[in-house]
């Protein structure tokens, strides 16, 4: 019992991280009461796979709790105890559970090696037997258990190139018209995140819109989630695209370990900015994403955002800046344009912007929504009312300030958002305050006429605040000092 408490306790942070099955060993604890109602209440409304983790973790509080959840755990994830044991004993540790993976190491029941899988599925069946369809020779990440599971399911399904299993252990994200995702692997290796897409006029055409995306080489980049490949039987549609670690919703959760603290804000401020290149890769391809949002932004291996998600994004036509279409997106995500409209809409570039900075906001003060929550949001963007007051940071207020304006023509274009101070590096700073010389000498730009235009506007727009609006109104000769765009 101690060691399997000392497991639970050793590997928290791992368990929150790749534990899927949560309810399922909810409702057995909570049928012997080692959980009560309020715990269980607490982890099913809970928004997360990580969040409910977290909670029902912090409920056990015994060795004997803890116990309960290993055993449990062993019947719903075999394979990630199994490879977390096998960490243990890579790492030194032992005991009565380091023994018992060593023994099932050495079953043939249980291969663990890249042959034996390969093996396996050759085995399985005259189509496998020219087929690879897991390389285990590859960096751990959050999903390879999953992976590894799922080559070992008998059930498990084969459309053309992909292999994935139905089932909601695999399952990774969901969204509209039914549409669900599942981890899978490809002909050649790859692991992918497979859309299963219902096949109707609707769908077929978001489907089509989306790949069409997808396999533009202008939105090819490291920070545009990368497409793998597709196939289609007569009933769906099935989109792989890179396995990424997370969504940004389940990332923040997962940022809010304590183990994470040290890292946190500069983790933050870089996601931001990843995200705006995203945005900025679109843009400049002429393309309108239309649904930015915290499940639209992914996290790959390295801990990079990527943008994804393009089934509703649009293509501007040859010299135009507006595209109009019926209303779409995600409620409580939408530019104030958008909201108001009834009929057909124009969508711009900045309808993308004021989103965006509602998303920036959302990431630098750890999941709040500028325009505030609940039935109210969609009223405030209308009419424009939103709260900073969850960031300290000056130069981040003024930067979602600017965005996140209700008149589309006041707010920034992409470019300009990238150069904006709050993304200055050390060197860029110091730049500008070479050429801008010290506060002393600042201060003497009102005795020289070729600089009283700087200095009027710089104190007009900046009286009684701390920083407000320098940015749009203060002449850009200065502000792009030091600037590499």
């Amino acid at each position: 019992m101690e060691q399997h408490a000392e497991f639970v306790v050793r590997y928290r942070a791992k368990l929150i991280q790749r534990v899927t099955a949560v309810m399922p060993i909810a409702d057995a604890l909570k049928a012997v009461e080692i959980i009560h109602e309020e715990t269980y209440s607490n982890i099913f409304v809970a928004s997360t796979k990580m969040a409910k983790m977290r909670v029902l973790l912090d409920a056990l509080n015994t060795n004997k709790a803890k116990s309960a959840f290993y055993n449990l755990l062993k019947v719903n994830e075999s394979f990630l105890v199994e490879d977390l044991e096998r960490e243990g004993i890579e790492q030194g540790i032992t005991g009565a559970s380091a023994q018992s993976t060593s023994e099932v190491l050495e079953t043939d029941s249980h291969p663990r090696n890249a042959k034996t899988v390969q093996m396996e599925a050759i085995r399985q069946g005259t189509e496998d037997q020219q087929i690879t369809w897991w390389n285990r020779n590859r960096s751990d990440t959050r999903h390879s258990t999953k992976i590894e599971e799922l080559l070992r399911e008998t059930g498990r399904r084969k459309v053309g190139n992909l292999c994935f299993y139905k089932d909601e252990k695999y399952m990774i994200g969901s969204g509209g018209s039914g549409t669900q995702v599942y981890v899978g692997v490809s002909k050649d290796g790859i692991d992918v995140a497979v859309k299963i897409i219902t096949k109707n006029p609707k769908n077929t055409k978001d489907f089509k819109n989306e790949l069409s995306h997808l396999q533009y080489s202008k939105l090819e980049s490291p920070y545009i989630v990368r497409y793998v490949t597709c196939e289609e039987d007569k009933d769906f549609y099935y989109l792989a695209n890179q396995l990424c670690e997370y969504d940004l919703e389940d990332y923040m959760e997962y940022l809010r370990q304590p183990e994470q603290n040290d890292r946190k804000v500069t983790t933050l401020r870089r996601i931001v900015k990843e995200m705006l290149l995203g945005l900025q890769v679109l843009h400049r391809a002429g393309v309108l994403h239309r649904d930015i949002k915290p499940r639209n932004v992914l996290m790959d291996k390295e801990e990079r955002a990527r943008l994804a998600d393009f089934g509703i994004s649009r293509k501007l036509e040859e010299g135009k800046t507006t595209v109009y279409t019926d209303r779409a997106g995600t409620k409580g995500w939408e530019a104030t344009e958008i909201v108001n409209q009834t009929e057909k809409g124009g969508y711009k570039m900045s309808s993308d912007i004021q989103v965006a900075g509602m998303l920036t906001y959302y990431i630098l003060s750890d999941g709040k929504h500028p325009f505030g929550d609940g039935i109210y949001r969609e009223v405030n963007i209308l009419e424009g009312k939103y709260s900073l007051g969850d960031i300290q940071d000056i130069a981040a207020k003024d930067l979602i300030d600017w965005m996140i304006n209700k008149e589309q023509d006041k707010r920034p274009t992409i470019d300009k958002v990238l150069n904006h101070p709050y993304f200055w590096d050390d060197k860029r700073i110091k730049d500008v305050l070479h050429n801008l010389g010290n506060e002393e000498e600042v201060q003497e730009y009102k005795n020289y006429e070729n600089n009283k235009k700087l200095y009027d506007t710089v104190q007009k727009h900046t009286e009684g605040k701390a920083f407000s609006d320098w940015k749009t109104k203060a002449p850009e000769t200065w502000t792009k000092i030091g600037s590499s765009q």
